[in-house]
């Protein structure tokens, strides 16, 4: 039998991402009073809530909601028909918000996970995404979710912020990266004792991720606030916008590589890792005009670096430290691998940020790598994953894996 053609492989993928996209949703349970999603399709949500291991450390499945995972799919779950996902999503989070505005980046019907992370920025943006996106002309923000939203950016300031202006992880788990080599940020062994082999930097370093992160999640508060006609919310979170993006410029651009790196105020020194995490400032369009083309350019366009076959790698092939293990280690802890594999996420805001910039065929060169290698993968398996061999193509960890690779029905939409 002769193997299908590509477009009839895209079609099939389209067919299943809409099919199993709304297999992720729940219905309210427990803890979370609005509808909720999982990462992974066709599974029993919380059904490990009182399990010793996760089914995330076992069989790669993911039955509880994740922050970042949750506000993407609901973002792309408009290219599903899926209405109004997105207010559920952060309504189910602001609900858990404690009084000084923490919020659980991982929550189940009945547990709370990976207590003391954050949850990621990236509920505001979320939140303006639904309503540029919603069919009523005049969406009306409920003041409701300003001020929650509010209390869970002010949290960041309190627990999060270093005396430079600019923030750090908790730890690399918190930044959903799980082995993010630019957070662990590995040095060569001394002549003499190594005392400090064992201790990460992970939470004091400030990251480029979390602070272009926060630069767009501040932007989408004064939005919001602009639409609520809150004028002091709007210039107070303006203002944070402006001041922290000046402060990525200042101490987390390197001019000779061409890209952001984490800095360690301790040391004073930058730590040289090219990361996909180091892109961040550029995908979420929060940098200078001239280095974003610089980052796109020079590392993320460049087979050298970020871009291969199966699209782009989360850590520079130069790197010698890129692999593609199906999983990865923190500590003595087993978790994803972010060293090397494509993620769908890191080229779904690739795509987005090509197209912000007018970047069409570059856009169409990354997306059609990325459907490229999960219609394969679906051809052989009969089902998606979260990571791919970088270079192969070959899928590596997490069947049934929805999640962000759903954002592959915007990248289909604009192939098409």
């Amino acid at each position: 039998m002769p193997d299908l053609s590509p477009s009839v492989k895209a079609k099939q993928l389209k067919s299943l991402l809409l099919e199993k996209a709304k297999r992720c949703i729940h219905e309210p349970s427990g803890l979370l009073n609005f509808r909720f999603v999982t990462p992974s399709y066709d599974v029993d949500a919380g059904a490990d809530d009182k399990s010793a291991v996760s089914d995330r450390s076992t069989t790669g499945h993911y039955l509880q909601m994740y922050d970042w995972d949750a506000c993407f799919f609901s973002q792309a779950s408009i290219h599903a028909g899926i209405e109004n996902l997105a207010t559920d999503v952060v309504a189910n989070f602001l609900n858990l918000a404690e009084a000084d505005g923490y919020i659980p980046r991982t929550v189940s019907p009945n547990r709370i996970w990976d207590n003391g992370d954050h949850c990621k920025p990236f509920l505001a943006q979320t939140l303006l995404f639904s309503i540029e996106h919603s069919k009523s002309k005049n969406a009306v923000i409920d003041p409701r979710y300003l001020h929650g939203l509010d209390c869970y950016l002010k949290y960041f300031d309190s627990q999060r912020k270093h005396t430079s202006g600019l923030y750090h992880w908790r730890n690399v788990l918190e930044s959903g990266v799980d082995d993010n080599l630019a957070l662990l940020y590995p040095l060569e062994a001394a002549k003499g004792e190594n005392d400090d082999i064992a201790n990460f930097p992970d939470t004091r370093l400030l990251a480029a991720d979390l602070n272009a992160y926060l630069v767009a999640e501040f932007r989408a508060m004064a939005d919001l606030a602009q639409r609520a006609k809150d004028v002091i919310m709007y210039a107070i979170y303006e203002k944070k916008a402006q001041t922290l993006a000046a402060k990525i410029e200042e101490l987390l651009w390197n001019e000779e590589s061409g890209m952001y790196f984490n800095y360690d105020p301790i040391t004073k020194r930058q730590c040289p890792i090219k990361a996909w995490t180091g892109l961040a400032p550029a995908l979420m369009g929060v940098c200078d005009k001239n280095r974003m083309e610089t980052v796109f350019e020079k590392n993320m366009l460049s087979p050298e670096h970020f871009l291969r076959a199966a699209g782009i790698s989360s850590v520079a092939h130069s790197e010698p430290l890129y692999n593609q293990a199906k999983r990865g280690l923190y500590g003595r802890v087993i978790c994803s691998n972010w060293q090397g594999p494509m993620w769908v996420l890191p080229n779904g805001l690739a795509v987005r940020a090509l197209l912000r910039e007018k970047m069409e065929k570059e856009a169409r060169q990354v997306a059609e790598r990325v459907v490229d290698t999960l219609t394969k993968g679906l051809d052989k398996y009969g089902t998606l994953y979260e990571n791919y061999h970088a270079d192969t193509q070959e899928p590596l960890f997490a069947p049934q894996f929805m999640s962000w690779n759903s954002l592959c029905l915007e990248m289909l939409a604009n192939l098409e």
